[in-house]
């Protein structure tokens, strides 16, 4: 059974975060849903909030995961909790009571993402592999979406399931660079490199009809852009409480919404669903591609816009310098051309993306004020 433990705001690394600055505001306003500081302690240990998600079906206001010792410590340890305005409850390293099995393969391995009562990741160096955990009766999802994704296997090297029960699936590990990390590829292969992930891209959903989506369409989901003003709009919703701007952005988002509804119909082709540069990997031999159980069939722009968001994100965030997100932006343009995609049905679907981000990265404390010049920015955007 996982224990929890209580943390205060820490001091150190914390007064010299300036995101912080925002949360105290809200907390000045007397808001009953302030955000946790990016740093906490918790038994004489520096935790940092890497990531936090509204909290569903809980007493608790956001679903958190924290990384001891922050970016800096490379594999450090990674733990779930809860945030309930004035504390952070961790679980137990490695434990989950809405994941059963999850204890057993941390001990084998180190979790490398953990989501509580949803989903982790574990890494198994020696068997070169990871695992995908998530609660009883949910791993047919990620199955089913795997073999959704056939198309993307062949341009793409895409990891292969070893093992599965009905809450785990064991996945091979995927040879590559990521992408996100930009200092981790010498600057002359930046531009080599997403020119080949974007090739491939193309190449797997001009190819999907031949791959057989025609003949199984009926068993694959369609994404419309009818389904994609539904999330952003349910993301709008999610974080209202969360932020200051909270009508003006569903305002955006119903906007954005309408636009979405009346593009022009689109050859649907198949397309990733959460196509960003955390899910890329770089090789000489060929492009990896990761999480591909969210396939489905869409307007290709969906992937394209979303992938367009996350460069821009990644300049703002400091993560990538201008350069490197104007290369990437550079060949995302050109695949779209490629593919057909028209410049207006692109602007909209990645407009939709960075909304969508700007809520997703709302109640993540080293983002939140990022996070708001995003919504502001297209909350008067016409």
């Amino acid at each position: 059974m996982s224990t929890p433990s209580t943390a205060h705001t820490a001091t150190g690394p914390a007064a010299q975060t300036p995101t912080i600055s925002a949360e105290q505001l809200r907390q000045q306003r007397g808001s009953p849903h302030a955000l946790p500081p990016r740093w906490l302690t918790i038994d004489n240990t520096e935790w940092q909030i890497q990531r936090a998600w509204p909290a569903k079906n809980t007493d608790a206001l956001l679903a958190v995961e924290a990384l001891a010792g922050g970016e800096a410590l490379a594999g450090g340890q990674v733990r779930a909790g809860w945030w309930d305005r004035q504390r952070l409850q961790l679980l137990t390293y490695g434990q989950d009571p809405q994941l059963k099995t999850l204890w057993k393969w941390a001990q084998r391995g180190r979790v490398v993402s953990h989501r509580p009562a949803k989903r982790a990741v574990v890494h198994l160096a020696e068997e070169n592999s990871y695992v995908k955990v998530v609660k009883g009766g949910k791993a047919s999802g990620i199955l089913d979406g795997i073999q959704r994704a056939g198309a993307f296997s062949g341009p793409f090297v895409t990891p292969e399931v070893l093992q599965h029960s009905d809450s785990e699936v064991i996945l091979s590990s995927v040879n590559g660079v990521g992408l996100h990390d930009a200092a981790a590829l010498p600057e002359t292969l930046w531009d080599t490199a997403w020119r080949d992930v974007l090739q491939a891209w193309h190449e797997a959903v001009t190819r999907s009809e031949s791959a057989g989506i025609a003949r199984t369409r009926q068993s694959i989901p369609v994404h419309s852009a009818a389904d994609e003003a539904t999330v952003l709009v349910s993301w709008t919703s999610q974080v209202s409480r969360y932020i200051d701007d909270a009508d003006s952005t569903a305002r955006a988002a119903r906007r954005l919404g309408a636009h979405l509804e009346a593009l022009p119909a689109a050859q649907l082709r198949v397309c990733h669903r959460d196509l960003h540069d955390k899910q890329l990997l770089w090789s000489p031999q060929r492009p990896g591609l990761l999480d591909v159980d969210t396939a489905c069939l869409a307007d290709p722009a969906l992937d394209l816009g979303n992938l367009r968001a996350h460069a821009r994100l990644r300049r703002c965030q400091g993560v990538w310098t201008a350069q490197q997100a104007d290369v990437v932006i550079s060949h995302i343009d050109q695949t779209a051309q490629a593919t057909a995609v028209p410049e207006e049905t692109l602007r909209i679907y990645e407009q939709a993306a960075l909304l969508r981000l700007g809520c997703v990265y709302a109640v993540r404390p080293q983002y939140a004020e990022l996070a708001a010049g995003l919504r502001a920015a297209l909350s008067t955007t016409g």
